[in-house]
């Protein structure tokens, strides 16, 4: 695997080398904890030390117990050596006998009274070395330094010692977390320290980019941002730790459990604690990474002596550290402290839960999350619901509404658990539901709330009814509604009486009404949302005011009131926000970008929606519904515009903690700049996104949409059908309406696929094709006269698309030769999809203008067609559009072409009409295609045979397949 991150520590190392090569000795002491990239780093300075020029040599101290052999890292060294190269250690053996008592042996025993004096071994290995560097420059690695034994240790101490102009470098690494205070390596580091040829290296936890790089590189394929966040967290800067949790998550799809070789590795180090510290580490594992030390006190049964004890072998291991505030302590590594609370017994776990539990209910102050957590681990079930709720609002408090999410979703689960369950839920669910929705999480809110108005009994009172009902509603309006949610607030509606008003009478009104507003049912909408108005005055609910304001303005936009709607939403969006009204500020900015964005006013659109996704992360909510779907259509809007890379920098969720339906939304988008990149495996992503279909529509068609293009790049007819059956067949459900405007767009783009595939069929096949793809062209057009509400009118955007699907349909017939479209009005069509797109969508008016100038250029209008391609070149250049690139190469408009491809001096048109004859076309067919008549296609055809030299069309196409230069 290639070195990630550690570029600074490999700068200084290379540098090292360089000093050597350059004629001067260097000695660098390398350390870090185990698994964080010593070994990787040194292998890549060994090819480097290789690339040089320097000769290597390469030892390694291991642990065998108390009595390891002596000089085992030089004996290492010196035998790979002798394997590698006899003829130079031989020269070694002969200048310096002592060095053959560093080899191994066999079973030879060693002679009585056969001894060499140290000093003599020291010299030798010394003068060996310099031996070797009167040669080539020497680089001598020891690894491992903590297990060395004595003699190695002052053996290397002796080599630091004696190097002043010799070209030799000595790396010695060691893992710092294996140093307690009492370890021998501690002493002999002190030393050599203090020897001015000693550099010392530190490689601390790598950065969180290059274990996100690290991760990514491990997992060889697409990885979810949340997945990549877990590991990065765990793993806390380790390489090793996150190599093995990448490797178990890809194995067994489990990221909370710790694998069992990981923890192994991790546990060794308790084994050799005394019992007190190992209790101590145990109670510090269910306190979490961090504990504080008069917490400690209060769960452990030690005396204040023999805690401190205790505490004290466990920070000289290196299993826990003092907090920088010296109130606590840490545990050294997040995954020893997992590794730890694993292995715990569950008798173990509950006593010190119950501990832990006792010390906080006592402690002052509000520590209601951790007493939560501590109490249902202890089965301490009130207590953990009780707590978990006061969290649950402490959370939403400070806007944090995951959190909030978690613990009231946990009082929701154990107040089924409790003996006597709460007699009324709503108020619980309601909370729960409101924290979903602001965490963007309104799937699971309401799956449970649906699971609690299911199990409301028959006799529930009215008001709780239509709280739950509610709670549905407020947790379906975050991402797909049906007509049973309506129904719901129909219901719940009925339940509650408007006299006197009350503020939830002022919420579910304005729920209803915009509710009836998503169903076109315009005339309810507005009534309600006046009611909302009305009652949320005399109440004083804001909220629910502004929310039933957003649905009247957006009714003023239905009117054909835009100017007014727009006006009406920034006011709503600003008097929200004075009121501190989160939800219903981000639902009006959000809409007012949906104004713009239906006029195609596409620069208006992206402030906005920029806007409302800045708003959202200042006040807490970036993956609430409107803040995560700001974000989307503004890298939606981007991509549109041309700004691709933009695009891809506004969807970036690195490093930050998107909800799933985030991350799925805007991978979708993603999708549809790779795919028109051309990047090979864009569409593997594809699939990962199928699971998110059915509950995010927009990933569907964004999905679709990509799917159809990369379709057209292959020419897969079958493909472009199949994705197109599948997202009518979901949609038409998701969005109530089987004719729905974006079938006219998907329309249009089966089509090019159907265009794409024409050229290369037999001829034969060909009015087959056209056939077939004549359904899409009916689909199409019957969506843009259905797909619109009586009374009002085809949007900007819609009105583009119908225009493309007619070009589409007019050059696929053009193409195939079946009914082909007359000149005049094939250019007309292909005009009018390149102005209909002018409104701001540069991307899709760079493929018409491209397509126009094909059309152009076979009119014989050759200077307007290079005019097109250039335009659309330019734009296609900028965007890096692979494919589109190459259609626009294949036009060949260029007047040099016929210049730059051999000497045969074919003009442009006859290279048209030469690409023809290789498709097999008859002089019918090729007039057809472009446009003139049989009599000149004779003349063409028979200067190509002329001026290739050759008797037939079949040998014209023959030496053109053969020569594709012929073809430009």
């Amino acid at each position: 695997m290639t070195l990630v991150g550690r570029k600074a520590e490999l700068a200084s190392l290379v540098g090292t080398l360089e000093h050597t090569t350059g004629g001067a000795p260097a000695v660098v002491v390398l350390d870090g904890d185990a698994g964080v990239g010593k070994t990787r780093l040194l292998s890549e300075l060994v090819r480097k030390a290789h690339d040089r020029g320097v000769l290597t040599l390469i030892g390694h101290c291991v642990d065998l117990g108390d009595a390891p052999p002596p000089y085992l890292p030089f004996t290492e060294a010196f035998a790979r050596l002798a394997a590698q190269d006899p003829s130079r250690s031989e020269r070694l053996r002969t200048a310096f006998p002592a060095i053959a008592r560093l080899l191994p042996r066999g079973t030879e025993p060693v002679a009585p009274g056969d001894r060499i004096d140290r000093g003599e071994l020291f010299e030798s290995v010394f003068g060996a070395l310099a031996l070797l560097a009167a040669e080539v420059p020497v680089a001598l690695f020891v690894e491992d330094v903590h297990w060395a034994d004595q003699a190695t240790r002052d053996l290397l101490g002796f080599l630091f010692t004696r190097l002043r102009d010799e070209p030799i470098a000595i790396v010695a690494s060691y893992r710092s977390d294996d140093l307690h205070r009492r370890h021998p390596l501690r002493p002999t580091l002190a030393q050599w320290s203090r020897l001015p040829i000693v550099d010392r290296v530190h490689l601390g936890p790598l950065p969180v980019a290059d274990v996100r790089a690290l991760v990514r590189a491990a997992r060889g394929g697409a990885i979810r941002e949340s997945e990549i966040r877990t590991i990065v967290s765990r793993a806390d800067g380790n390489a090793f730790f996150a190599e093995e949790l990448t490797a178990a998550s890809d194995q067994y799809g489990d990221m909370g459990q710790l694998p069992w070789q990981l923890a192994d590795v991790l546990l060794v180090r308790l084994d050799r604690l005394g019992q007190d510290a190992r209790e101590v580490v145990r109670v510090a594992a269910v306190g979490g990474r961090r504990v504080g030390h008069d917490l400690l006190a209060k769960v452990i049964e030690l005396t204040p002596t023999a805690l401190e004890y205790a505490l004290r072998e466990a920070v000289d291991a290196n299993i826990l550290e003092p907090t920088p505030s010296g109130r606590g302590y840490t545990f050294r590594h997040a995954l020893l402290a997992e590794a730890v609370y694993d292995d715990l017994l569950p008798g173990e776990r509950v006593r010190i839960h119950a501990g832990y539990a006792a010390a906080f209910a006592a402690a002052p102050g509000r520590h209601t999350a951790e007493l939560a957590r501590h109490a249902r681990a202890s089965h301490d079930l009130l207590t953990a619901y009780r707590a978990s709720v006061c969290a649950g609002e402490d959370a939403m408090s400070v806007a944090a509404p995951s959190e909030a999410l978690q613990h009231l979703q946990t009082a929701l689960e154990l107040s089924a658990q409790l003996p006597e369950p709460p007699d009324d839920p709503a108020a619980l669910l309601l909370a729960l539901v409101d924290a979903g929705v602001a965490a963007g999480r309104g799937y699971r809110a309401l799956r449970l709330a649906r699971e609690t108005l299911a199990g409301l009994p028959a006799d529930a009172p009215d008001e709780s009814r239509a709280r739950v009902l509610y709670a549905v509603a407020l947790a379906a309006a975050a991402g797909e509604v049906d007509m049973e949610t309506f129904q719901g607030t129909a219901e719940a509606l009925r339940l509650v009486p408007a006299e006197p008003p009350t503020p939830f009478r002022a919420n579910l009104a304005a729920m209803h009404g915009r509710l009836a507003f998503l169903f076109g049912r315009e005339v309810d909408a507005e009534r309600w949302s006046r009611e909302a108005v009305e009652t949320a005055r005399a109440a004083g609910v804001p909220g629910a005011a502004a929310d039933a304001e957003t649905t009247l303005a957006l009714l003023a936009r239905r009117a054909d009131q835009p100017e007014e709607a727009a006006e009406r939403l920034r006011a709503v969006a600003d008097e929200a926000q004075r009121a501190g009204e989160t939800a219903a500020e981000l639902r009006s900015r959000y809409n007012l970008g949906s104004l713009y964005t239906e006029q195609g006013a596409l620069a208006e659109a992206q402030e906005a929606y920029e806007h409302t996704a800045r708003r959202a992360s200042e006040l807490g909510r970036p993956w609430a519904a409107f803040g995560l779907e700001a974000r989307g259509m503004g890298g939606l809007i981007q991509y549109m515009r041309g700004d691709w890379d933009g695009a891809l920098r506004t969807l970036d969720v690195g490093g930050q903690s998107p909800t799933p339906q985030a991350e799925a939304l805007y991978a979708s988008i993603e999708l549809l700049v790779r795919v028109g990149r051309g990047e090979p495996d864009a569409m593997a992503l594809a699939g990962e996104l199928r699971p998110w279909w059915g509950r995010e529509s927009r990933v569907a068609l964004n999905a679709t949409v990509a799917a159809l293009e990369s379709a057209a790049q292959r020419g897969d007819v079958d493909a472009a059908l199949e994705a197109i059956g599948d997202a009518v067949e979901l949609l038409s459900v998701l969005w109530q309406d089987p004719w729905f405007l974006a079938r006219i767009r998907l329309s249009a783009l089966g089509i090019a696929v159907f265009a794409a595939a024409v050229t290369a069929a037999p001829e034969a096949e060909r009015a087959a094709l056209v056939k077939r793809a004549q359904t899409l062209v009916e689909d199409g057009r019957t969506s843009a006269e259905k797909g619109v509400p009586s009374g009002r009118r085809l949007g900007i955007e819609a009105i583009a698309w119908q225009a493309r699907l007619e070009a589409e349909w007019a050059r696929l017939r053009w193409l195939a030769g079946v009914e082909p479209p007359e000149v005049d009005e094939h250019i007309a069509l292909w005009q009018q999809a390149v102005e209909a797109f002018g409104y701001g969508d540069t991307v899709e008016q760079v493929r018409s203008r491209t397509r126009l100038a094909a059309v152009l250029r076979a009119a014989g209008r050759s200077t307007e067609a290079a005019e097109h391609a250039s335009q659309a070149r330019e734009t296609a250049r900028a965007l890096g559009a692979g494919p589109l690139l190459a259609e626009i190469r294949r036009l060949g408009t260029t007047a040099a072409r016929s210049a730059e491809h051999g000497t045969t001096g074919l003009t442009d048109r006859e290279r048209e009409v030469l690409a023809l004859l290789v498709e097999g076309r008859t002089n019918r067919q090729i007039a057809q295609r472009l446009y003139i008549s049989e009599k000149t296609v004779s003349v063409h055809v028979s200067n190509i045979l002329a001026k290739l030299g050759v008797h037939s069309r079949n040998e014209a196409a023959a030496v053109a397949r053969r020569d594709a230069a012929l073809l430009g």
